[in-house]
């Protein structure tokens, strides 16, 4: 979709089941994390096993394996807000917070006191993920995972707009209007029971390559 200096191609990916949910925190599926994936950007992407940066355009990982500091790149949301490591933190403590009641809040057990505040033991501030600055993220693992970069370029970790999920509660991204995108492309139309019509991000930071 968009304007483009060449013909338009359009792309038909078929699903075996329909998308339940375009929200990164309450998808529970191999069809929402794919279509989640081509609309929001990871902190890192896995391309044929190797991690390549993705919102973060660097990361350091401490000598003892237990806290890593993602460096965020310049991007902004489709409503043209930049997206900042608060939306990173917010997204994250979402994950595991027990009112979410997300799938895959699970996924933050490696995260200092994820299994305790998934399972509402600790307040959710006590969880190890803190936005230092608009574009510093510093997560803290409770035990060395050499995987962890493979576990944040999942869609449960993608950035999340915490003004819009206070306003739309429930209904926040059951349809296209009801969420901004940072990745590749952007949601035109979600057709329920039938189909979820994307388009190119213009404003994507790897906008050349998509």
């Amino acid at each position: 979709g968009g304007e483009a200096t060449g013909p338009k191609t359009t792309f038909r990916y078929y699903e075996l089941s329909e998308i339940p949910t375009l929200d990164p925190q309450m998808a529970n599926s191999v069809p929402s994390n794919t279509a989640i994936l081509h609309i929001q950007e990871p902190l890192v992407r896995m391309y044929n096993g190797v991690i390549e940066p993705g919102a973060a355009e660097s990361w350091e990982i401490s000598e003892d394996g237990l806290t890593y500091t993602f460096h965020l790149r310049d991007m902004t949301w489709s409503d043209g807000k930049a997206v900042t490591a608060q939306d990173f933190e917010y997204a994250i403590k979402r994950l595991v917070d027990p009112a979410t009641a997300s799938y895959y809040g699970w996924f933050a057990t490696y995260i200092k006191n994820g299994d305790e505040c998934n399972a509402g033991e600790l307040p959710i501030d006590e969880l190890g993920v803190k936005a230092v600055d608009d574009k510093t993220l510093v997560i803290e693992l409770r035990l060395v995972a050499d995987y962890f970069l493979q576990v944040v370029s999942n869609a449960c970790y993608v950035a999340t707009r915490q003004d819009l999920v206070e306003q739309y509660g429930q209904d926040f991204a059951a349809t296209a209007e009801k969420n901004v995108y940072n990745g590749p492309f952007v949601v035109k139309e979600v057709k329920t029971g039938d189909r979820v019509i994307l388009e190119k991000n213009p404003n994507y930071w790897n906008a050349d390559q998509t």
